[in-house]
Protein backbone atom coordinates (compact mmCIF):
# COMPACT_ATOMS: atom_id res chain seq x y z
CA UNK A 1 0.00 0.00 0.00
CA UNK A 2 1.47 3.69 -1.03
CA UNK A 3 1.90 5.78 2.47
CA UNK A 4 -0.60 8.78 2.01
CA UNK A 5 1.38 12.02 2.05
CA UNK A 6 -0.59 14.87 4.44
CA UNK A 7 0.08 18.00 4.16
CA UNK A 8 -1.27 20.95 7.10
CA UNK A 9 -0.96 24.32 6.36
CA UNK A 10 -0.95 26.36 9.64
CA UNK A 11 -0.94 29.58 11.08
CA UNK A 12 1.45 29.20 13.67
CA UNK A 13 1.81 26.40 16.47
CA UNK A 14 1.90 28.75 19.61
CA UNK A 15 -1.03 28.39 22.30
CA UNK A 16 -4.82 28.19 20.61
CA UNK A 17 -7.45 26.06 19.73
CA UNK A 18 -7.06 25.77 16.17
CA UNK A 19 -3.28 25.18 16.99
CA UNK A 20 -4.32 22.43 19.53
CA UNK A 21 -6.46 20.65 17.24
CA UNK A 22 -4.19 21.18 14.08
CA UNK A 23 -1.22 19.17 16.19
CA UNK A 24 -4.25 16.37 17.47
CA UNK A 25 -5.03 15.95 13.84
CA UNK A 26 -1.14 15.90 12.67
CA UNK A 27 -1.01 12.80 15.59
CA UNK A 28 -3.97 10.66 14.43
CA UNK A 29 -2.58 11.17 10.66
CA UNK A 30 0.67 9.49 11.65
CA UNK A 31 -0.04 6.48 12.48
CA UNK A 32 -0.53 5.84 8.32
CA UNK A 33 0.44 8.64 6.74
CA UNK A 34 3.75 10.43 6.31
CA UNK A 35 2.27 13.97 7.84
CA UNK A 36 4.05 17.50 7.19
CA UNK A 37 3.29 20.73 8.67
CA UNK A 38 3.36 23.80 7.02
CA UNK A 39 3.55 26.65 9.57
CA UNK A 40 4.01 30.35 8.30
CA UNK A 41 5.36 31.43 11.68
CA UNK A 42 7.70 29.81 13.95
CA UNK A 43 6.46 31.49 17.56
CA UNK A 44 8.19 31.35 20.64
CA UNK A 45 7.73 28.29 22.53
CA UNK A 46 6.13 26.62 19.31
CA UNK A 47 4.78 23.86 18.72
CA UNK A 48 2.46 24.56 22.46
CA UNK A 49 1.29 20.72 22.26
CA UNK A 50 2.67 17.65 22.24
CA UNK A 51 3.78 16.03 18.21
CA UNK A 52 4.25 12.73 17.38
CA UNK A 53 7.71 12.46 16.40
CA UNK A 54 6.91 11.38 12.91
CA UNK A 55 5.05 14.55 12.37
CA UNK A 56 7.76 16.83 10.27
CA UNK A 57 7.47 20.29 10.65
CA UNK A 58 7.59 23.40 8.12
CA UNK A 59 8.09 26.87 8.96
CA UNK A 60 7.79 29.17 5.87
CA UNK A 61 8.87 32.61 7.67
CA UNK A 62 11.81 33.93 9.38
CA UNK A 63 9.56 37.14 11.27
CA UNK A 64 6.55 37.16 13.04
CA UNK A 65 3.74 38.70 14.19
CA UNK A 66 4.64 42.55 15.62
CA UNK A 67 1.31 43.56 17.21
CA UNK A 68 2.65 44.09 20.25
CA UNK A 69 6.12 46.40 18.79
CA UNK A 70 3.08 48.35 16.79
CA UNK A 71 0.94 48.67 20.05
CA UNK A 72 4.03 49.38 22.60
CA UNK A 73 4.67 52.60 19.68
CA UNK A 74 1.59 53.56 19.55
CA UNK A 75 1.17 54.02 23.56
CA UNK A 76 4.27 55.26 23.93
CA UNK A 77 3.72 58.08 21.00
CA UNK A 78 6.75 56.85 19.28
CA UNK A 79 6.37 58.07 15.94
CA UNK A 80 9.26 56.70 13.83
CA UNK A 81 8.77 53.58 15.53
CA UNK A 82 5.15 53.22 14.90
CA UNK A 83 5.81 54.05 10.72
CA UNK A 84 8.46 51.73 11.49
CA UNK A 85 6.42 48.87 12.98
CA UNK A 86 3.31 49.52 10.16
CA UNK A 87 5.75 48.86 7.22
CA UNK A 88 7.05 45.85 8.97
CA UNK A 89 3.26 44.50 9.69
CA UNK A 90 3.07 45.28 5.90
CA UNK A 91 5.81 43.72 4.71
CA UNK A 92 5.06 40.20 7.08
CA UNK A 93 1.32 40.29 5.79
CA UNK A 94 2.51 40.35 2.15
CA UNK A 95 5.28 38.22 2.50
CA UNK A 96 2.78 35.63 4.58
CA UNK A 97 0.56 35.56 1.14
CA UNK A 98 3.53 34.69 -1.49
CA UNK A 99 5.01 32.27 0.77
CA UNK A 100 1.37 30.32 1.14
CA UNK A 101 0.87 30.40 -2.32
CA UNK A 102 4.52 28.90 -3.37
CA UNK A 103 3.64 26.18 -0.46
CA UNK A 104 0.37 25.14 -1.77
CA UNK A 105 1.74 25.26 -5.44
CA UNK A 106 4.70 23.23 -5.00
CA UNK A 107 2.50 20.24 -3.35
CA UNK A 108 1.87 17.68 -6.45
CA UNK A 109 0.77 14.98 -4.68
CA UNK A 110 -1.28 13.93 -1.61
CA UNK A 111 -3.68 15.65 0.54
CA UNK A 112 -3.41 19.25 1.74
CA UNK A 113 -5.76 20.55 4.67
CA UNK A 114 -5.84 24.18 5.39
CA UNK A 115 -7.54 25.42 8.45
CA UNK A 116 -8.25 29.82 7.99
CA UNK A 117 -10.43 30.88 5.54
CA UNK A 118 -7.46 32.85 3.72
CA UNK A 119 -5.86 30.00 3.18
CA UNK A 120 -8.60 27.80 1.91
CA UNK A 121 -9.04 30.77 -0.68
CA UNK A 122 -5.77 30.21 -1.69
CA UNK A 123 -5.81 26.62 -1.86
CA UNK A 124 -8.65 26.42 -4.34
CA UNK A 125 -6.80 29.26 -6.25
CA UNK A 126 -3.61 27.65 -6.26
CA UNK A 127 -4.01 23.80 -5.53
CA UNK A 128 -2.66 21.83 -8.34
CA UNK A 129 -4.94 19.08 -9.73
CA UNK A 130 -4.20 15.54 -8.51
CA UNK A 131 -4.05 16.94 -5.12
CA UNK A 132 -7.55 16.58 -2.20
CA UNK A 133 -8.09 20.16 -1.25
CA UNK A 134 -9.27 20.07 2.23
CA UNK A 135 -10.65 23.36 3.78
CA UNK A 136 -11.78 23.70 7.02
CA UNK A 137 -13.32 26.20 9.07
CA UNK A 138 -13.10 26.51 12.53
CA UNK A 139 -14.46 29.02 13.99
CA UNK A 140 -18.47 30.48 13.87
CA UNK A 141 -19.06 32.41 10.54
CA UNK A 142 -21.98 33.87 11.97
CA UNK A 143 -23.08 34.69 8.59
CA UNK A 144 -20.87 37.34 7.90
CA UNK A 145 -21.81 38.63 4.76
CA UNK A 146 -17.95 38.54 3.74
CA UNK A 147 -17.12 35.51 4.47
CA UNK A 148 -20.83 33.57 3.29
CA UNK A 149 -19.59 35.46 -0.25
CA UNK A 150 -16.35 33.78 -0.27
CA UNK A 151 -17.72 30.33 0.35
CA UNK A 152 -19.84 30.49 -2.22
CA UNK A 153 -17.29 32.52 -5.21
CA UNK A 154 -13.76 31.17 -3.75
CA UNK A 155 -14.20 28.02 -2.83
CA UNK A 156 -14.72 26.41 -6.38
CA UNK A 157 -11.33 24.96 -6.35
CA UNK A 158 -11.88 22.84 -2.86
CA UNK A 159 -12.59 18.91 -2.92
CA UNK A 160 -14.11 18.68 0.75
CA UNK A 161 -15.17 21.79 3.16
CA UNK A 162 -15.23 20.43 7.00
CA UNK A 163 -17.49 21.68 9.07
CA UNK A 164 -16.56 21.05 13.30
CA UNK A 165 -21.07 20.83 13.82
CA UNK A 166 -23.47 19.55 11.59
CA UNK A 167 -25.11 22.77 12.31
CA UNK A 168 -22.88 24.51 10.36
CA UNK A 169 -22.12 21.38 7.57
CA UNK A 170 -26.23 22.10 6.72
CA UNK A 171 -26.04 25.88 7.14
CA UNK A 172 -22.64 25.50 4.53
CA UNK A 173 -24.34 23.01 1.94
CA UNK A 174 -27.39 25.40 1.88
CA UNK A 175 -25.05 28.48 1.01
CA UNK A 176 -23.41 26.67 -1.78
CA UNK A 177 -26.70 25.29 -3.32
CA UNK A 178 -26.67 26.73 -6.90
CA UNK A 179 -23.05 28.33 -6.29
CA UNK A 180 -20.85 25.53 -6.29
CA UNK A 181 -21.79 21.96 -7.11
CA UNK A 182 -18.11 20.44 -7.05
CA UNK A 183 -17.22 20.84 -3.10
CA UNK A 184 -18.43 18.42 -0.91
CA UNK A 185 -19.44 19.81 2.43
CA UNK A 186 -18.87 17.62 5.71
CA UNK A 187 -18.87 17.17 9.38
CA UNK A 188 -15.53 16.24 10.54
CA UNK A 189 -15.24 17.23 14.60
CA UNK A 190 -12.45 17.60 16.74
CA UNK A 191 -11.36 15.36 19.46
CA UNK A 192 -9.59 14.51 22.48
CA UNK A 193 -6.34 13.00 22.01
CA UNK A 194 -5.92 12.55 26.10
CA UNK A 195 -8.43 10.86 28.42
CA UNK A 196 -7.70 11.31 32.02
CA UNK A 197 -7.63 7.34 33.49
CA UNK A 198 -8.72 8.41 36.78
CA UNK A 199 -11.17 11.71 37.14
CA UNK A 200 -11.07 11.18 41.00
CA UNK A 201 -7.38 11.64 41.77
CA UNK A 202 -7.95 14.20 43.74
CA UNK A 203 -10.68 16.01 46.44
CA UNK A 204 -13.44 18.12 43.49
CA UNK A 205 -13.07 21.51 45.65
CA UNK A 206 -16.22 23.77 45.14
CA UNK A 207 -14.33 25.84 42.48
CA UNK A 208 -16.07 27.11 39.06
CA UNK A 209 -13.20 27.08 36.65
CA UNK A 210 -13.49 28.61 33.12
CA UNK A 211 -10.01 28.33 31.13
CA UNK A 212 -9.27 30.63 27.19
CA UNK A 213 -7.43 33.38 26.45
CA UNK A 214 -8.14 36.55 28.02
CA UNK A 215 -9.50 38.20 25.14
CA UNK A 216 -13.13 39.63 24.85
CA UNK A 217 -14.62 37.24 23.10
CA UNK A 218 -14.69 35.20 26.16
CA UNK A 219 -16.25 37.62 28.33
CA UNK A 220 -15.20 36.81 31.16
CA UNK A 221 -15.21 39.78 32.74
CA UNK A 222 -19.13 39.09 33.16
CA UNK A 223 -18.57 35.84 33.94
CA UNK A 224 -16.66 37.59 37.30
CA UNK A 225 -19.46 39.96 37.81
CA UNK A 226 -21.90 37.16 37.60
CA UNK A 227 -19.52 34.90 40.06
CA UNK A 228 -19.39 37.98 42.34
CA UNK A 229 -23.61 38.06 43.19
CA UNK A 230 -23.55 34.32 43.29
CA UNK A 231 -20.69 34.73 46.05
CA UNK A 232 -23.08 36.26 48.15
CA UNK A 233 -24.93 33.35 48.35
CA UNK A 234 -22.37 31.10 47.85
CA UNK A 235 -19.79 32.69 49.72
CA UNK A 236 -17.30 28.90 50.45
CA UNK A 237 -17.42 28.72 45.98
CA UNK A 238 -14.67 30.10 44.28
CA UNK A 239 -13.88 31.00 41.05
CA UNK A 240 -10.60 30.32 38.87
CA UNK A 241 -9.53 31.40 35.51
CA UNK A 242 -7.07 29.82 33.59
CA UNK A 243 -5.58 31.56 30.89
CA UNK A 244 -3.47 34.55 29.58
CA UNK A 245 -4.07 37.66 27.24
CA UNK A 246 -4.54 41.34 26.55
CA UNK A 247 -7.31 41.31 29.02
CA UNK A 248 -5.66 40.67 31.84
CA UNK A 249 -5.27 44.49 33.19
CA UNK A 250 -8.95 44.64 33.13
CA UNK A 251 -9.98 41.71 34.69
CA UNK A 252 -7.60 42.65 37.42
CA UNK A 253 -9.86 46.10 38.03
CA UNK A 254 -12.49 44.10 38.02
CA UNK A 255 -11.71 41.53 40.46
CA UNK A 256 -10.40 44.73 42.76
CA UNK A 257 -13.31 46.98 41.77
CA UNK A 258 -15.37 43.91 43.26
CA UNK A 259 -13.31 43.33 46.37
CA UNK A 260 -13.01 39.65 44.89
CA UNK A 261 -9.57 38.83 45.32
CA UNK A 262 -10.08 36.30 47.89
CA UNK A 263 -12.36 34.08 45.98
CA UNK A 264 -10.93 34.91 42.19
CA UNK A 265 -8.21 34.21 40.54
CA UNK A 266 -6.68 34.53 37.33
CA UNK A 267 -3.45 31.77 37.32
CA UNK A 268 -2.01 32.25 34.09
CA UNK A 269 -1.45 30.16 31.30
CA UNK A 270 -0.88 26.70 32.19
CA UNK A 271 0.19 23.48 30.24
CA UNK A 272 -1.81 20.80 29.16
CA UNK A 273 -1.42 18.80 32.82
CA UNK A 274 -1.58 21.79 34.54
CA UNK A 275 -5.26 22.18 32.71
CA UNK A 276 -6.21 18.92 33.70
CA UNK A 277 -5.05 19.01 37.04
CA UNK A 278 -7.54 22.65 37.68
CA UNK A 279 -10.04 20.48 35.81
CA UNK A 280 -9.69 17.34 38.19
CA UNK A 281 -9.98 19.54 41.40
CA UNK A 282 -13.24 21.94 40.34
CA UNK A 283 -16.73 21.02 40.43
CA UNK A 284 -18.45 23.14 37.32
CA UNK A 285 -16.99 24.26 34.36
CA UNK A 286 -18.73 27.39 32.95
CA UNK A 287 -18.32 29.62 29.42
CA UNK A 288 -19.38 32.68 28.98
CA UNK A 289 -17.95 33.10 25.34
CA UNK A 290 -20.24 35.29 22.69
CA UNK A 291 -19.13 33.56 19.72
CA UNK A 292 -17.74 29.63 19.41
CA UNK A 293 -16.95 27.10 16.73
CA UNK A 294 -15.94 23.88 18.29
CA UNK A 295 -15.11 24.25 22.07
CA UNK A 296 -12.26 21.97 22.74
CA UNK A 297 -12.08 22.78 26.06
CA UNK A 298 -15.91 21.81 26.97
CA UNK A 299 -14.44 18.59 25.86
CA UNK A 300 -11.76 18.56 27.91
CA UNK A 301 -13.96 19.76 30.82
CA UNK A 302 -16.25 16.81 30.09
CA UNK A 303 -13.40 14.73 30.19
CA UNK A 304 -12.48 15.38 33.46
CA UNK A 305 -16.31 15.05 34.64
CA UNK A 306 -16.94 18.37 34.69
CA UNK A 307 -20.73 19.46 34.12
CA UNK A 308 -20.89 22.58 32.38
CA UNK A 309 -23.03 25.72 32.34
CA UNK A 310 -22.78 27.93 29.10
CA UNK A 311 -24.17 30.66 27.28
CA UNK A 312 -26.57 29.22 24.21
CA UNK A 313 -24.74 31.01 21.91
CA UNK A 314 -25.08 29.86 17.78
CA UNK A 315 -22.90 28.08 17.22
CA UNK A 316 -20.55 25.34 19.57
CA UNK A 317 -21.91 25.06 23.12
CA UNK A 318 -25.40 23.19 21.92
CA UNK A 319 -23.36 20.68 19.82
CA UNK A 320 -21.67 19.35 22.99
CA UNK A 321 -23.33 20.54 25.84
CA UNK A 322 -27.29 18.28 26.50
CA UNK A 323 -28.88 20.37 28.52
CA UNK A 324 -30.09 19.32 31.65
CA UNK A 325 -27.90 15.82 31.15
CA UNK A 326 -24.55 16.79 31.14
CA UNK A 327 -24.97 20.61 31.93
CA UNK A 328 -27.22 23.22 31.43
CA UNK A 329 -27.32 25.89 28.45
CA UNK A 330 -28.56 29.42 29.45
CA UNK A 331 -30.19 31.73 26.97
CA UNK A 332 -27.82 33.87 25.57
CA UNK A 333 -27.33 37.18 27.87
CA UNK A 334 -30.07 36.40 30.18
CA UNK A 335 -28.04 36.77 33.37
CA UNK A 336 -30.79 35.45 35.58
CA UNK A 337 -30.56 32.39 34.05
CA UNK A 338 -27.49 31.74 33.88
CA UNK A 339 -26.84 32.48 37.60
CA UNK A 340 -29.67 30.27 38.56
CA UNK A 341 -28.26 27.06 36.40
CA UNK A 342 -25.18 27.68 37.78
CA UNK A 343 -26.52 28.26 41.85
CA UNK A 344 -28.86 24.89 41.04
CA UNK A 345 -25.35 22.77 40.70
CA UNK A 346 -23.52 24.73 43.57
CA UNK A 347 -25.81 23.45 46.04
CA UNK A 348 -27.19 20.23 45.21
CA UNK A 349 -23.84 17.52 44.92
CA UNK A 350 -25.69 14.20 44.14
CA UNK A 351 -26.54 16.54 40.99
CA UNK A 352 -23.02 17.30 39.96
CA UNK A 353 -22.10 14.10 40.11
CA UNK A 354 -24.85 12.45 38.38
CA UNK A 355 -23.75 15.25 35.36
CA UNK A 356 -20.42 14.37 35.99
CA UNK A 357 -20.86 10.93 34.74
CA UNK A 358 -23.04 11.83 31.71
CA UNK A 359 -20.29 14.72 30.58
CA UNK A 360 -17.87 12.05 31.00
CA UNK A 361 -20.14 9.40 28.90
CA UNK A 362 -20.45 12.50 25.95
CA UNK A 363 -16.82 13.38 26.15
CA UNK A 364 -15.99 9.60 25.18
CA UNK A 365 -18.04 10.28 21.44
CA UNK A 366 -14.65 12.34 20.87
CA UNK A 367 -11.54 9.76 20.74
CA UNK A 368 -9.45 10.01 17.99
CA UNK A 369 -10.15 6.94 16.92
CA UNK A 370 -14.11 7.24 15.92
CA UNK A 371 -13.16 10.54 14.26
CA UNK A 372 -10.31 8.94 12.28
CA UNK A 373 -12.91 7.09 10.87
CA UNK A 374 -14.53 9.82 9.44
CA UNK A 375 -11.41 11.17 8.23
CA UNK A 376 -10.20 7.78 6.36
CA UNK A 377 -13.87 7.40 5.13
CA UNK A 378 -13.30 10.50 3.10
CA UNK A 379 -9.27 10.48 2.19
CA UNK A 380 -8.95 6.80 1.93
CA UNK A 381 -7.18 4.71 3.57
Amino acid sequence: MTVKKVRILALHLAFGGIEKAICSMANMFAERCEVEIISVYNMPDAPAFPLDERVSVRYLLGDIPNREEWKAALNGRDISGLVRESLRAVRILRDKKRAVIEAIRGISDGVVITTRPEDNVLLSRYGKPGVMKIAQLHQDHAFDPKLVRSFQKDYGGVDVFALLTPGLRDEVKQMLRGNNAHTEVVYIPNFLEHFPENTDRYPREKTVLAVGRLHEVKRFELLIRLFAALHRQFPDWKLRIVGEGEERGRLEAAIKELHAENYVNLTGRKDADGVEDEMLRASLYAMTSRSEGFPFVLLEAQSCGLPVVAFDVRVGPGFVVQNGVNGYLAADMVYEDFCEKIASLMKDEALRHEMAEAAKARASEFSREKVAEIWYSIIGD
